[in-house]
């Protein structure tokens, strides 16, 4: 229910800058085509609300929609591409942690006569027509400070990332940092990559713990891995004694938000509206209308007295 509210709030937003047109049913008819969608996984609830969106705006655009997972797998990823195209598909997302979000796979898509839309994070060089995606360095930024203040402004913390130097992750740890630099007695003792991999990423916390008993802090730039240093945590018995914040959003870290044991906040990027855009700009470019070449999101600091509001958006019933 509540995401048919979002849904008839964001076109009618769209509505008014121009982003899209309902005019009559011939022109949503006019526009009809095949869409397809390529997400490197969707087995998590961020990932399906990225493909809800996109696949409930497509819906409402008339489109023909089709979607495929290449499981981080980058020669599955031109796969996935040429397939969508011998399918009759001319318009591609691309979720932009893909390899296939670089140039190799945005050519690809273009010497089939497909146009692109990135999404999930803004790159710089990006081949794409068009870039949907959060301001990563300000949610890094405001899910830091939130810490800083959950441990009082000082004491060690550790960061957890991505070890490859995705967009992403850069750009939330850049936005970690800029908030701790706001706080001198804030020692950052970690700065590692364990990756989106809970078990790994409980491995890294219970080694942190051990070597230094008396940090305070943990943070991480998404929610597998922060799911992870919750149970790593509680496994050292340090409920109430060491804090967690991380940036995005799903069912099993709000649910550990709601508890209020270990996790703090969670900067929401509201990942659903990344589906949705990203399909209103292909529309737009199916049509032969202009598109920024990048639209950035807003995210919102999720606590423990918004987390029932917000778990709503993630609702596929």
């Amino acid at each position: 229910m509540l995401r048919k509210i979002i849904m008839k709030k964001l076109l009618k937003v769209l509505m008014t800058v121009g982003m899209v047109s309902l005019c009559s049913p011939q022109a949503i008819a006019a526009s009809n085509g095949k869409i397809g969608m390529m997400q490197h996984n969707q087995s998590d609830s961020f990932q399906q609300a990225m493909l809800k969106g996109a696949e409930e705006m497509a819906e409402t655009l008339g489109y023909d929609f089709m979607d495929a997972s290449s499981n981080d797998d980058p020669v599955k990823e031109l796969e996935i591409i040429r397939n969508f195209s011998k399918r009759g598909a001319t318009l591609l997302v691309l979720g932009s942690t893909t390899q296939a979000a670089g140039i190799a796979g945005v050519e690809l898509a273009h010497s089939l006569g497909m146009k692109v839309v990135t999404m999930d994070s803004i790159q710089g060089n990006s081949k794409a027509e068009g870039q949907v995606g959060g301001d990563d360095v300000a949610a890094g930024y405001y899910a830091a400070k939130h810490l800083a203040e959950s441990i009082g402004g000082k004491g060690k913390v550790a960061i957890n990332k991505f070890p490859d130097p995705i967009p992403p992750s850069e750009d939330r740890v850049k936005g970690f940092y800029n908030a701790f630099s706001e706080y001198p007695e804030i020692e950052v003792i970690a700065d590692a990559g364990p990756g989106y991999d809970t078990i790994k990423a409980m491995n890294w916390t219970a080694a942190i713990i051990q070597a230094n008993p008396d940090v305070k802090g943990f943070i991480s730039i998404e929610d597998t891995s922060a799911l992870g240093i919750v149970r790593g945590i509680e496994n050292a018995k340090m409920e109430g004694k060491i804090k967690s914040v991380t940036v995005v959003e799903s069912s099993s870290i709000y649910k550990e938000l709601a508890k209020g044991d270990v996790i703090t906040g969670v900067f929401a990027m509201h990942s659903y509206n990344y589906g949705a855009l990203a399909v209103t700009l292909l529309d737009r470019l199916n049509n032969n209308r202009p598109v920024p070449f990048i639209v950035k999101t807003t995210g919102v600091l999720v606590t423990k007295d918004n987390v029932d509001t917000n778990l709503e958006y993630l609702n596929f019933d």
